[in-house]
């Protein structure tokens, strides 16, 4: 007879967990029909999108960087957040809803070496997914922007001048995608995050600012939320012309500086996705 040979487990780095974790997660989302359809979904509005800046012309038939910047950051100064986000939105509240709500979260613990290295996949791809999304847009609405204007006979833009707010953009979208997923991990939903995310920058925040501005010694307290900062983050009202600072910065809503709005809608990211993996970590899946 021959001894059976026993298999000795071995002991997986936290690294290489990790980065399984994170491979799992991205072939996961990539295995998604959906996934495809929405991406071509905006390709083609980001395309788009870019042709839309002909409407922005003036008089000497020339826009200028901050419209441009605007137009290929898909309108946040008028939507007050970029209408990107609502595509973004599913891609950023599945992989924690799939997990949690549909009781896949014990496979996926299992595949992947435990909680932590689940949610850090999560954030790590989400945010990939997120930036990625808002750089390959922003890149194709730049380059219809710049064909547009060329067949139109218009001047073109500072471009140089487009680059660092297309680069908060591209941040900004990542940030995004990790207040999905930590919403979603909060509460262990995926449609009242959803609701949320929508009617708490369009709505709530701008209400809750104004409340706040009747109560002593709150003042200005409404320029330092979530999404207040996010707005001033995005646009940078000083690159706006004198007859157009006053009306986008009432759409703003924020005074804070571009670096700080930056750093404040960061560490309000930060401060979630840390909540979320709490959350993640200590509540169990649902069954059934």
């Amino acid at each position: 007879m021959t001894s059976a040979v026993m298999k000795v487990p071995v002991a997986v780095r936290p690294t290489d967990a990790f980065r399984r974790a994170c491979r799992y997660e991205w072939r996961h989302l990539t295995a998604l029909r959906s996934t495809w359809i929405l991406l071509g979904v905006v390709a083609v509005l980001s395309v788009l999108s870019g042709i839309t800046v002909l409407l922005e012309l003036g008089n000497q038939h020339t826009v200028s960087s901050a419209t441009v910047a605007d137009v290929i950051a898909w309108t946040p100064l008028s939507m007050q957040i970029p209408a990107l986000c609502f595509f973004v939105m599913v891609l950023g509240t599945g992989p924690v809803s799939i997990d949690l709500v549909s009781g896949a979260a014990r496979t996926t613990w299992l595949a992947v070496n435990g909680r932590g290295a689940a949610y850090g996949a999560k954030c790590a791809v989400g945010f990939a997914v997120g930036a990625g999304v808002a750089f390959a847009s922003a890149l194709l609405g730049a380059l219809s922007c710049a064909v547009s204007l060329a067949m139109a006979g218009a001047s073109q833009p500072a471009w140089t001048e487009v680059l660092a707010p297309a680069a908060r953009f591209v941040g900004w979208m990542g940030c995004w995608a990790l207040l999905c997923l930590a919403l979603v991990a909060l509460l262990r939903s995926r449609i009242v995050p959803v609701l949320l995310l929508v009617l708490w920058p369009l709505l709530g925040e701008r209400l809750a600012g104004a409340l706040l501005g009747y109560v002593p010694g709150m003042d200005g307290v409404g320029d330092w939320l979530p999404f207040a900062a996010g707005r001033a983050m995005l646009t940078d009202v000083s690159a706006y012309s004198d007859d157009e600072r006053s009306f986008a910065q009432a759409l703003v809503g924020s005074h804070l500086p571009t670096p700080v709005a930056v750093a404040v809608f960061c560490l309000y990211t930060v401060a979630a996705t840390a909540a979320g993996f709490w959350a993640y970590c200590q509540r169990d899946a649902r069954t059934g």
